[in-house]
């Protein structure tokens, strides 16, 4: 009897054993609806937010059989939301790709540092703009995917054909830019009545008061900053920050080049207007460009065109501005040795240079060096959108919202409410800044 005990005992310690040895590691990951387009996918169809996340997860199974993967795409307008949570009831993700990023996360230990899984290749190959993007305390909590953003606030989309009409030089921009003057005589130039009914249908450009990117870009040219250089107090209600809010304003009520309800818009209105040509200026890099092939193919938009991308207009004397940042994934901590490895292997085989190369599909530069030397080799128009885009960034770039450990995350809701009360004329451009100046200094106090 005693003996049978002990080859009961045996035997459930081998099972045991066997079951932990075989047991398949679990990874789940989030993404925000990223359209690309898969090895193989058909060049004739539009490709779904679901595509890419899909393959990715099977692809790696399929290298890794131990490993069973998760994904779920979580739209835009939810994320933040959905993440918060998540944090709270402890069922995060494993890691994610998304629009929301708290510095807090890393400092209470909730994030894996990533240095020690990036290679020598890895840190000479990465943009150093982007390696710092997730800087916290001396450590990287961000590892790489791409570079730049969809081009809010970084660069301007020129509709040639309206240019031309309006006899305007839009190659002379392009090279060479354009002040705030020349900037507010092409916007005259290119808003008119199209049908004769004595009503202004047809607008320069457009803005909404929740596209915040684009409008901050114009008080950043005046020489507003959001903080001082220590991020220890907000600044962005200084003369020059009033000037460049007060200018975007009187594009709408006094140049009347850009129509009302600003109060009211978000981006994808402001996007709207371009793709419909009620514009005549739209906003951002070659993503953008790629949306309209994207609705194209899906059925959205109609008429297939080719914006030049350009500058933002800058004060006489004065660079232009441009936003500038980078992102990627975000790992969580990970209790178990072998799972963290495992995760990190995931995320290595999504930025590996072949992978990487997706980004193509999207109009997106990466954040690898050596992958965006090869993009866009075999189209001569995109080709040379991505090099202005690029030169952009390289020359003018800066991050609008402060470092990582800037609390911007909880402070953007007060800029939207500033903006909105400007354009709507329930405060002037100093008092909802100031406004806004005295909401966020709490916050970035607190986070002090």
């Amino acid at each position: 009897m005693k003996h049978r005990k002990i080859l009961l005992v045996v035997l459930l310690l081998t099972l045991l054993s066997l079951s932990a040895f075989s047991a398949k590691i679990t990874i789940t990951w989030w993404i925000n609806p990223w359209r690309i387009a898969p090895p193989g996918f058909p060049a004739d169809k539009a490709p779904s937010s679901e595509d890419y996340p899909k393959w990715a997860s099977e692809e790696f199974m399929r290298l890794h059989p131990d490993v069973e993967v998760n994904y779920v795409v979580v739209g835009n307008q939810e994320y933040s939301q959905k993440m918060a949570a998540a944090i709270a009831t402890r069922t995060q993700p494993d890691f994610f790709k998304g629009p929301v990023w708290d510095s807090r996360w890393a400092q209470s230990g909730l994030l894996e540092p990533i240095d020690a899984y990036l290679s020598q290749e890895d840190r000479e190959d990465f943009y150093q703009v982007v390696l710092d993007e997730g800087l916290v305390n001396g450590k990287r909590y961000i590892w790489p995917w791409n570079f730049g953003t969809n081009g809010m606030g970084t660069a301007m989309l020129l509709y040639t054909p309206d240019f031309d009409k309006a006899e305007i030089d839009w190659r002379h921009i392009v090279r060479n830019g354009w002040t705030m003057e020349e900037f507010v005589e092409a916007c005259k130039k290119l808003t008119w009545d199209s049908n004769n009914d004595g009503e202004i249908d047809h607008y320069a450009i457009s803005f909404g008061a929740k596209d915040i990117h684009n409008i901050i870009n114009f008080l950043y040219a005046f020489g507003g900053r959001l903080s001082d250089e220590a991020e220890t107090t907000v600044t962005l209600n200084t003369p020059e920050a009033v000037a460049g809010l007060q200018f975007v304003i009187d594009l709408v009520n006094k140049y009347k080049v850009a129509p009302k309800g600003v109060e009211a818009l978000g981006v994808y209105d402001v996007i709207g207007d371009f793709h419909s040509h009620r514009t005549s200026i739209g906003f951002g890099g070659p993503y953008e460009i790629g949306r309209i092939t994207r609705y194209i193919l899906a059925g959205t938009l109609k008429e297939m065109f080719y914006p030049v991308l350009a500058p933002f207009p800058h004060v006489e004397g004065k660079d232009p501005v441009a936003h500038t940042s980078g992102s990627g994934f975000i790992i969580f901590k990970q209790n178990d040795q072998a799972k963290r490895d495992m995760v990190f292997e995931f995320v290595k085989f999504l930025t590996n240079k072949q992978n990487l190369a997706l980004l193509e599909t999207l109009q997106y530069l990466t954040a690898r060096d050596s992958v965006n030397q090869r993009l866009y080799l075999n189209d001569p128009y995109m080709n040379k959108q991505v090099k202005t885009y690029g030169e952009i960034m390289d020359k003018y770039g800066m991050s609008f919202f402060g470092s990582q450990e800037f609390p911007w995350s909880q402070i953007e809701k007060y800029i939207i409410s500033a903006f909105e009360a400007a354009f709507a004329g329930s405060k002037t451009p100093k008092k909802a800044l100031d406004d806004f100046v005295a909401e966020a200094d709490k916050i970035v106090k607190k986070a002090k």
